[in-house]
């Protein structure tokens, strides 16, 4: 039985390492990491986040998606009080920024206009997002995380991959912690 027992034991344990190895060695991780952010975010295709933002952040194929690499310029840093909130405390300011924004990623503009009611946002300093902006629910999204799901990436942990790869897009500098 306990020849039985350390074999079974033996080959959980392989299992489990080899499993961890292959996951490090394609860059995924069942934690966020800027890198999976990176490779979400270049997913080609129509509605993904390098089709309407473009490669920097800005200048992509849809005239009205914000610009990633200004953030001061985002509705949620607007909504959250902007600068002086900000200035005010930077670490929850961007701790909401970083709430609202995953949020935004993981639900959709239209799900995320209607539901999303945190304190300290407020809607009416800015306008709802344009329902062009579909996050993981777009096409391209949805089919990349399907296919790092058996990987281990949640869709919490790609939309924060994703804030994490946002702030090497950031030209302002305010996205750093």
């Amino acid at each position: 039985m306990r020849k039985i027992l350390a074999k079974v034991m033996n080959s959980f344990f392989f299992t489990a390492t080899l499993g961890f190895c292959l996951v490090s060695v394609q860059g995924f991780s069942a934690s966020p990491s800027a890198k999976t952010g990176a490779g979400l975010y270049n997913t080609k295709g129509a509605n993904s986040c390098l089709f309407c933002h473009g490669i920097t952040g800005e200048g992509g194929n849809v005239k009205d998606a914000a610009d990633l690499s200004q953030p001061k310029t985002w509705k949620a840093w607007a909504a959250l009080g902007g600068d002086a909130a900000f200035a005010k405390d930077k670490k929850a300011f961007l701790a909401a920024l970083k709430k609202a924004s995953v949020d935004l990623l993981i639900t959709g503009a239209i799900r995320h206009n209607a539901s999303y009611k945190e304190a300290g946002f407020d809607w009416s300093k800015t306008k709802k997002y344009n329902a062009q902006m579909m996050g993981l629910t777009g096409t391209a999204s949805a089919a990349w995380l399907k296919k790092y799901k058996e990987k281990g990436v949640t869709p919490e942990i790609a939309a924060e991959s994703i804030w994490l790869h946002l702030a090497t897009l950031d030209k302002q500098g305010v996205l750093s912690e």
